[in-house]
């Protein structure tokens, strides 16, 4: 942002800021769904290795755990993606209120100028 700061270019930046929220709906809902599927085929993976196992409750537990590594470690991809992407959305929410804040204090100074 250039210095010194005017309405013009904060509203620029404030509309910028607003299309890269819009845009990044899209991605941080699919993230989720991939998220969430992947949660849901672990837990399943889970429950059916748990199921077939034998011996203790806990023998069974960590056979299934060692069963299904390759499930939890896409679910925890698939979360790690989606919490990253809810970040960068977050920060754009962040930067938007703190552009939103500049601009009324720029044209507050800009309407005591002119006074």
């Amino acid at each position: 942002m250039d210095l010194p700061l005017n309405p013009v270019t904060l509203e620029q930046e404030t509309l910028e800021t607003l299309n890269l929220i819009s845009r990044s709906i899209k991605p941080v809902s699919n993230a989720y769904d991939t998220f969430r599927t992947a949660e849901l085929a672990f837990k399943h993976e889970y429950a059916m290795a748990y199921r077939h196992a034998q011996g203790s409750i806990e023998d069974r537990k960590q056979q299934a755990v060692e069963e299904t590594k390759p499930a939890a470690e896409e679910m925890k991809d698939a979360e790690v993606i989606y919490k990253r992407l809810l970040d960068y959305q977050r920060a754009y929410r962040d930067k938007l209120s703190a552009l939103q804040t500049l601009a009324r204090s720029v044209n507050a100074a800009y309407g005591a100028v002119k006074a």
